[in-house]
């Protein structure tokens, strides 16, 4: 049985924290997506060549799949597999995130437009697609996880606040998993590029009025604003 699982979300450095795990002593990520429980049900035979993929002998073993945070059913899936997993997420902010998501679809060559006026549920969501902007509904994406897990079992990360204090919050998530802090040395940052679009003023104030209420109820949840968020925000209103 693996030990933890970070489940998002895409575009919030989720790439490097494979990084930042694999460089701990006790902790193996595997590298790349995994989809196990997006993907696939749990059968006796695919949870053994699901932990048969697994080939370390690091004292905890786990994978980063984006998209199980906002998939209901695959948070539903991972509790029935384990109901004391832990769970790592990674938030960033949500008019940037989505409009970064949606230039790596574009520079992939397979975006679809971002329309706001055909928005879902997050509980109608049957299958792994773009979904850029209602993947920015953390409050929604939490308050579903923690109908299923305890609080304990589910670490809340920033990126901009772990990009600007590597040291300070990765040992927090190493010491979530139960290992001791190291000191990091290396640059863990990981970037795929630069995209060629410029989010539009009236797209990006259009998202800012998306999120405003789920960031109210995200920062309820977390107890604090997210302050790098709210400096964005009042520099584009």
């Amino acid at each position: 049985m693996i030990d933890y699982l970070c489940i998002g979300a895409a575009k919030a450095g989720t790439m490097s924290i494979i990084k930042a795990l694999n460089i701990h002593p006790g902790i193996f990520c595997k590298e790349g997506e995994t989809h196990f429980f997006d993907e696939l049900e749990l059968t006796p035979s695919n949870i053994k060549s699901y932990e048969s993929s697994f080939n370390s002998n690091k004292k905890l073993v786990g994978e980063k799949s984006p998209s199980y945070c906002y998939l209901q059913y695959a948070i539903d899936r991972i509790y029935r597999y384990n109901p004391s997993i832990k769970l790592i997420l990674l938030l960033r902010e949500p008019v940037s995130r989505t409009f970064s998501h949606y230039n790596m679809e574009d520079k992939r060559e397979r975006a679809i437009p971002i329309n706001l006026n055909t928005l879902v549920q997050l509980k109608d969501i049957r299958s792994r697609d773009t979904h850029y902007v209602e993947r920015g509904y953390y409050d929604e994406i939490i308050e579903y996880i923690l109908s299923k897990f305890h609080k304990d079992n589910l670490y809340i990360g920033i990126a901009e606040e772990i990009k600007a204090n590597p040291q300070v919050e990765y040992n927090k998530i190493y010491n979530f998993l139960g290992v001791k802090d190291i000191k990091i040395t290396s640059n863990l940052n990981i970037h795929e590029g630069t995209y060629k679009n410029k989010i539009s003023r009236d797209l990006e104030l259009k998202l800012y009025n998306v999120y405003k209420s789920h960031n109210e109820k995200l920062y309820e949840l977390l107890g604090r604003k997210i302050d790098i968020w709210e400096k964005y925000y009042n520099s584009i209103l």
